[in-house]
């Protein structure tokens, strides 16, 4: 058996079990030889982020560095925006001319699902001196983490500090 199909194979198999309807309320159903796969989750019917992140002031180092990952990834790879919005607190502070505070003002920019680049052509870091995340596509973005939530965001002349850059555990990625 290909390498390729065997990973197919494997990464299909949990999927089997879903049911495989015509159509759903966030978009079409996609049918593969190995079962069906679903576009990425269309939010923008809803008015608001489903979920948003509850600091917690017991959320490690390690942990904030870990959803840090976990952001870049629903944000840049995977275009998530359930997950994505999960992670940044209700205080949002936007610092970005034209934009207001508050996760509801970039609700709409990313309600949609719309992933932004792949990982091989992008750039993630978290700086665990200074609890920054980057991630870096067509600009570079920078987060604020705060008790373990998103809690500011800049956008303009930022650069990912390379040398700084905390190293996640094997088997993250």
């Amino acid at each position: 058996m290909r390498f390729s199909t065997l990973v197919s194979a494997a990464v299909l198999a949990p999927l089997a079990c879903l049911a495989a309807p015509a159509s759903d309320a966030q978009g079409s159903a996609l049918a593969t030889g190995d079962g069906w796969l679903y576009k990425r989750e269309n939010l923008c019917s809803l008015k608001a982020p489903p979920a948003l992140c509850q600091p917690n002031s017991s959320v490690t180092v390690d942990e904030t560095a870990l959803r840090a990952y976990k952001f870049y990834r629903a944000f840049v790879v995977d275009g998530d925006p359930r997950t994505m919005f999960s992670l940044i607190d209700s205080t949002y502070k936007q610092h970005h001319a034209g934009y207001a505070d508050g996760p509801g003002a970039i609700w709409s920019l990313f309600c949609n699902g719309r992933k932004i680049g792949s990982e091989s052509g992008t750039a993630w870091c978290f700086d665990a001196a200074t609890n920054m995340s980057y991630a870096q596509y067509s600009t570079t973005d920078r987060w604020r983490w705060v008790d373990g939530c998103v809690h500011e965001h800049w956008d303009q002349n930022e650069s990912i500090p390379k040398s700084k850059c905390y190293k996640l555990p094997a088997g993250t990625s």
